[in-house]
């Protein structure tokens, strides 16, 4: 195969590529504009003020989902499909929160913190010993990682039936959150500069 052949074949295979993703249908995650306004809210405390997130959080992610698995579960109880997509989803959620959330989630001012708290995880000294952001990180980020999820999704190959089925147990959750939002959004935000 001559070079040309081969640019050729490439181009040809990264056109494809590229057709594959724009072809993806764009997932909506239903968003409670109350959620949405405390998105906005967290926006302007951590950009406009310099402030993060008084960490750990009382209700970290990890119980959150708990939470909402704790009281989903007995709705599900007469299939077990719908009780496996149930684990699958808060497992697969608890595993996009702690891989996106320092490239994703994170806006910039609150990076220093992460770092300061990764060097405290892998310690494995202490309150945060086997701990993960899942443990640490609350309401605020994973509301984050909500309106984060239709990007996230078309980068998967999950097919359409997968797909819908994930954007109705994450619009599920954040009708749940929404409803509970005084419970879980007690956030306190302390100036950037007094992270440790």
């Amino acid at each position: 195969m001559s070079s040309n052949e081969s640019h050729v074949e490439e181009h040809t295979l990264t056109n494809i590529q590229e057709d594959s993703f724009n072809t993806r249908p764009s997932v909506r995650i239903v968003m409670p504009d109350n959620l949405k306004s405390l998105l906005v809210d967290d926006w302007e405390q951590v950009t406009k003020n310099q402030c993060v997130v008084a960490l750990p959080s009382k209700l970290p992610v990890r119980q959150i989902l708990r939470d909402w698995h704790e009281e989903e579960e007995p709705k599900r109880s007469g299939s077990s499909a719908d009780e496996d997509v149930l684990e699958e989803v808060v497992a697969g959620l608890q595993e996009y929160f702690d891989k996106s959330l320092d490239k994703i989630l994170l806006y910039r001012h609150e990076r220093q913190q992460y770092r300061n708290l990764r060097k405290k995880f892998e310690a494995a000294t202490g309150e945060l010993a086997d701990k993960g952001p899942i443990d640490v990180y609350g309401a605020e980020h994973l509301i984050r990682l909500f309106s984060s999820m239709p990007e996230l999704i078309a980068q998967t190959n999950m097919d359409m039936q997968a797909t819908n089925r994930l954007r109705e147990e994450i619009s599920k959750l954040s009708m749940w959150l929404s409803k509970n939002s005084d419970k879980y959004f007690a956030t306190t935000y302390v100036v950037g500069e007094s992270i440790q």
